[in-house]
């Protein structure tokens, strides 16, 4: 179906290009582009882009630009913010040039009204990605506005929950009012910003790959895919690598597990488990810093494998405590100039001196 997609800019040029854009043959079928420029008041701006009924909204953040000597008068962000009371139930992404929006200068409450921020140039130098991303949010919201009713059950039916995972999803700080219902864009924020966002209901590659105790590759191959291809998460806002309910691949893999291989934990009992099935030889993760097999957790810093004996807990994010914790390897610690050492609690901070000064 196609995805009725406004785009606000203050320059035609801008306007035409990224119009083209969406008009080419590999994404006609799935966008109709309208765009309007912002040379009005913003109550006209508003009501024109009602009248198109959008699917999807992407502003420009730099409005300044004269034309006739009217200017908009007010950012992108701040348009987004007026947009976001006038469409609550429809998403909106600034759409800008990196070179003008530093999003280290806005604080939350005013980036709050963006579903997602995309620099113009990463569509021409990824597009495949940009266009899933965005068909992905507008069905999305599409599919929870369009819901028959906003109560719990039906959130958990939208993203196609295993009932085994009710529990957790319910202890992910779901957004339920006290009357047990939910909105559109505070579900959409939660599904993508919790449950998607971080491990521990749903895996991605490198985690699903690394709770079996196999390669990324051994995980991405074909008889892998396919015997796990249930486990695969089909719900709403799915990215474009795809994600995995951790509780589908325990009981996928367990289901061909053998006694001795069950009382192990699934990274030590899988791998042999799989290549009996499979009768050939599974590459097992491993470590980034020792190089040892299985691996059975994710560096947070380098989104590699790593044993959590080589790894220190982090405090990175205010992610649910139904969520794996994040944990950052010896090697990263080592070797990047990406990790805070106030993450870390007490005995970590105490320990990193002498993992700096570890050789392999």
């Amino acid at each position: 179906m196609k995805i009725k997609t406004i785009y606000i800019d203050d320059d035609d040029t801008e306007l035409v290009k990224y119009e083209r854009k969406f008009e080419e043959d590999a994404w006609k079928d799935r966008f109709e582009i309208a765009t309007i420029d912002t040379q009005k008041k913003v109550v006209d701006l508003i009501n024109e882009v009602e009248k198109e009924n959008p699917d999807l909204i992407l502003v420009d953040f730099d409005l300044a630009k004269p034309k006739n000597d009217v200017v908009l008068g007010i950012s992108g962000t701040s348009l987004s913010t007026a947009l976001r009371e006038k469409f609550p139930e429809v998403p909106i992404v600034l759409f800008t040039r990196r070179s003008v929006f530093k999003i280290e200068k806005y604080p939350p409450r005013v980036l709050s009204s963006l579903d997602e921020i995309i620099y113009k140039s990463d569509i021409f130098a990824n597009d495949i990605e940009i266009f899933h991303l965005l068909y992905e949010l507008a069905i999305g919201f599409q599919k929870l506005r369009n819901a028959t009713s906003k109560k719990w059950l039906d959130l958990l039916g939208i993203i196609k929950a295993p009932e085994a995972d009710h529990d957790n999803l319910k202890l992910s700080n779901p957004p339920i009012t006290s009357g047990g219902l939910w909105s559109v864009s505070e579900a959409a924020d939660w599904i993508r910003n919790v449950i998607i966002k971080y491990p521990g209901i749903l895996y991605d590659t490198i985690h699903s790959a690394t709770f079996l105790g196999i390669s990324r590759d051994a995980f991405l191959s074909r008889p892998i895919q396919k015997f796990f291809s249930k486990a695969k998460y089909s719900g709403v806002f799915i990215p474009p690598e795809g994600r995995w309910w951790k509780s589908k691949l325990q009981e996928l893999a367990e289901s061909i597990m053998n006694e001795k291989e069950l009382d192990l934990l699934t990274c030590e009992g899988f791998p042999s488990a799989g290549e009996r099935e499979e009768e050939v030889s599974i590459e097992k993760s491993k470590c980034v810093f020792r190089g040892e097999t299985p691996a059975e957790w994710v560096c947070y810093i380098l989104n590699q494998p790593v044993m959590i004996k080589y790894s220190l807990f982090y405090k990175p994010d205010s992610r649910p405590s139904v969520m794996d914790e994040a944990r950052v390897s010896f090697e990263a610690i080592r070797t990047s100039n990406e990790v805070n050492d106030e993450l870390f609690d007490p005995i970590g901070q105490e320990m990193l001196e002498d993992i700096r000064e570890m050789s392999k």
